[in-house]
């Protein structure tokens, strides 16, 4: 599958259009309130100087005859934003629309986990990004999913025994990829073999607990990081055990397709009614012991209770036609969902609520994260993770926290050069600034007043210029 000179015109555009994000060695940022994210404190009247692409200084007086001026204003200056469980290589042409999506938000990071782009590809446009020659935020390719056969997606990684399992592990550590993510149809001497060959490759082991695998089996294997909320409140119900055990009979005994979802969506039920506080502490605290991070992407919930923006809407209109058609078009998961698991949607999802609440006060990190996909009808790159710091706000977390997210958890859990959430000397200027305290509400993460990509400029000139491609490209 090929990018190709069409995609590198229209992402080449975007640097032309964004007139302000042309390179400078570099800037002084003059005038702003640092928002220190982790300590919840503001630094009013601060200077910060960029030099190639990172933070060279920060203080009240700083004196630079080569660097280019910017105002400010008094904004509130905070890290860039990240997204950490993404698909921007769904189709040959989507970078050209997240990319810009995730600037004109305040995404300045993400984490792709799937892909159907060889990783050869990705890695070029990777490179293109990190030499500023196109516009984007930072890409992590942590996409090398492995799942048994047949594959829940084309592409994937596929193992059926653990000798597969550790020969596909020498593949993704040739390949370099970023991590190893195990997929949901694993079952779970082969997952075991998969994480052991991912820690001895020195690579994280992140991903789905697979569907015939404890939660804590996951933990005792030393899985790094887990995708979507699910799998922990059903770690929580007494009835875990048996919820796996039907499954594993099951797929043993070569049961039809039908009748594998059929006992998976049984599991709904089985939550809700065995689901019990004392041991969701008891297994919340484990996983925080174990440092075991958590991409919640709850903003999923939406595509399948139907909350999905009118036709209209500015985020609808940015996104290319064609895709726009197939979202409206009969989706197999929904088709796949019983008149019982419709039923107890509510339920399940305030369930998944409660569980997170627990989960964020027992010390489990969170990393804010949403599934955006063309290929995930109504999950919007960039706008779908404020969305998703929303919700978490108004399941109980401060702005604080669930800035803290999307700001500090990622990079640190990332263990990326020059980054770690913090606006101070030797850091990436990777930056958003607001016209308001985000520490009292996020409603001001709406409409970024200033994004600082890799050093780059991006004004609310700028800003708005890429909204108008967008929008124009989308008719």
């Amino acid at each position: 599958m090929k990018y190709g000179f069409k995609l590198l015109l229209a992402l080449a555009l975007a640097v032309i259009v964004a007139a302000q994000a042309q390179a400078q060695s570099e800037t002084l940022l003059r005038d702003v309130t640092i928002v220190d994210v982790i300590e919840g404190t503001l630094t009013p009247g601060q200077s910060v100087l960029i030099r190639n692409g990172l933070i060279a200084e920060v203080g009240e007086e700083i004196a630079s005859d080569t660097a280019t001026p910017v105002n400010g204003a008094g904004g509130y200056l905070i890290p860039g934003l990240w997204d950490s469980h993404v698909h921007i290589f769904s189709s040959t042409s989507e970078p050209e629309t997240a990319l810009p999506l995730y600037l004109l938000n305040g995404v300045t990071g993400i984490r792709d986990m799937g892909a159907l782009w060889p990783i050869a590809e990705q890695k070029a446009l990777q490179a293109r990004i990190e030499a500023g020659e196109v516009l984007g935020p930072r890409l992590i390719l942590a996409g090398a999913w492995v799942d048994a056969r047949p594959g829940s997606w084309p592409g994937m990684f596929l193992a059926d025994t653990p000798d597969e399992a550790r020969g596909v592990v020498d593949r993704i550590a040739a390949e370099g990829w970023a991590a190893v993510k195990a997929y949901s149809m694993l079952d779970e001497a082969t997952y075991l073999a998969l994480a052991e060959a991912a820690h001895d490759a020195g690579l994280p082991f992140v991903g789905h607990i697979p569907e015939r695998v404890a939660l804590g089996t996951a933990m005792d294997a030393g899985q790094n990081g887990m995708e979507h909320f699910g799998r922990v409140a059903m770690a929580c119900a007494t009835a875990e055990d048996a919820m796996l055990e039907s499954l594993r009979t099951a797929m043993a005994e070569g049961a039809e397709l039908d009748r594998i979802f059929e006992i998976m969506a049984a599991r709904n039920r089985m939550i809700l009614e065995t689901w019990d506080e004392s041991l969701c502490e008891a297994v919340l605290a484990r996983m925080a012991q174990a440092k075991m991070h958590v991409s919640p992407t709850l903003v999923v919930a939406d595509f399948y209770t139907g909350n999905w923006p009118a036709p209209d809407a500015p985020r609808m209109r940015m996104i290319p036609a064609e895709v726009r058609a197939a979202w409206g078009r009969p989706d197999f998961r929904l088709e796949a969902m019983t008149d019982e698991v419709r039923a107890l949607a509510g339920d399940s999802i305030a369930l998944d609520r409660r569980t997170f609440l627990m989960a964020h006060r027992a010390g489990v990190p969170i990393l804010a994260s949403t599934d955006a996909s063309f290929a995930n009808p109504y999950l919007f790159h960039g706008f779908s993770l404020l969305d998703e710091l929303d919700l978490y706000v108004a399941i109980g977390l401060t702005p604080r926290e669930a800035l803290y997210t999307a700001t500090v958890a990622p990079p640190r859990f990332f263990g990326l050069d020059h980054q770690d959430g913090t606006i101070a000397q030797g850091r990436r200027a990777d930056l958003v600034l607001l016209d308001a305290n985000p520490l009292e509400g996020l409603s001001t993460l709406r409409r970024p007043q200033m994004v600082i990509v890799g050093g780059r400029v991006l004004d609310r000139a700028a800003l708005d210029g890429l909204e108008t491609m967008l929008l124009d490209r989308g008719q």
